[in-house]
């Protein structure tokens, strides 16, 4: 009974049995060595292990060793003595009758034959149930989840788009960026674009030969320089000036004054003036202004995004965001 107890465990719940009663090398071994290594550590260590809760039924089904060697001799004689008569009586009967073909393949068939079909079954790996299987499932998931998050980390993407957000989140950086669209704008559509042919040696089709480039000549002609700098004098260079003297954030909180709080240039005061310069300078169709003439004014109002409503419509975004910031510093 106790070897049929061992066979029907599978060879990892031999191998944790082998771990708790101290056997070195379980894994190593085959599971029948590692049923017949335990069933004699076991029987030798009844003491030690008897009264642990996972080889209780181990004891259970074949008892102690100890226990059946200390049968009284009354009791061994007497089972002897019934062994003898019923062997004998047996005998008798099989000589009283004749062997038939079905009684001698029983007589030659072993009497242990279902403990060792039963030793058999369970060699055998059953497939897994279902529960096992969501379990493993579910670890592998586990497994892949983990690896994915430390590979994210160790890209630091994360931690790139809190330093774009922090440093984003200003009126500088707006301001510039409403700035950076206008010059780009401008830039582009008064920088001609040129065809450059590539050199037929290359293996292109016909119609990639020409690639569209700006036109660098026209940076040494004042019909790039005088758009540029008109723009440059209306959106920012005189802006920056009347807003670095007429700075009112350095008067606002005077009893706790932060340095968080102030600016060096005043962002309202910048847009409002910004938005004065353009509408005297391009508010008037086809008109000069200062040095400057009709063709050039025309040029810059023409080619900033938006055209001279852009220009107005940039002014009023910086100075929405110059009055929401002061709001939330108050």
């Amino acid at each position: 009974m106790s070897s049929s107890w061992l066979q029907r465990k599978r060879k990892g719940e031999l191998i944790e049995l082998a771990q708790r009663a101290n056997l070195p090398d379980a894994e190593s071994l085959l599971k029948d060595d590692l049923v017949e290594l335990l069933y004699e550590h076991l029987e030798s260590n009844e003491s030690t292990y008897g009264k642990q809760s996972d080889f209780r039924d181990f004891y259970k089904r074949t008892g102690s060793p100890v226990k059946r060697d200390r049968g009284s001799p009354s009791e061994a004689l007497a089972v002897t003595k019934t062994r003898r008569r019923t062997t004998s009586k047996l005998l008798e009967n099989a000589d009283s009758e004749e062997p038939t073909p079905d009684k001698a393949l029983v007589a030659r068939t072993p009497r242990t034959i279902s403990s060792r079909v039963a030793s058999r079954v369970s060699n055998v790996d059953l497939p897994a149930s279902p529960a096992q299987v969501a379990e493993l499932a579910d670890q592998s998931f586990q497994a892949a989840k983990t690896k994915a998050s430390e590979l994210w980390q160790k890209t630091y993407i994360d931690e790139f788009i809190e330093i774009v957000r922090e440093n984003a989140s200003s009126v500088v950086v707006i301001q510039l960026l409403l700035l950076f669209v206008e010059g780009a704008g401008l830039e582009w559509n008064t920088l001609e674009t040129i065809n450059v042919e590539i050199p037929k040696q290359t293996q292109l089709p016909d119609e990639y030969r020409n690639l569209p480039l700006p036109n660098m000549q026209l940076l040494l002609t004042s019909g790039f320089w005088a758009p540029a700098m008109l723009w440059s004098l209306t959106s920012w260079m005189l802006p920056l000036a009347a807003s670095y003297f007429f700075n009112l954030t350095l008067r606002s909180n005077t009893r706790h004054k932060s340095l968080s709080k102030q600016y060096h240039v005043d962002p309202l005061t910048f847009n409002i003036v910004k938005a004065l310069l353009a509408y005297s300078a391009f508010g008037a169709p086809a008109k000069a202004w200062g040095p400057f003439s009709k063709y050039t004014v025309h040029t810059v109002a023409s080619s900033v995004p938006g055209e001279y409503p852009g220009l107005l419509i940039s002014a009023a975004v910086g100075m929405l965001v110059s009055l929401y910031d002061a709001a939330l510093k108050k």
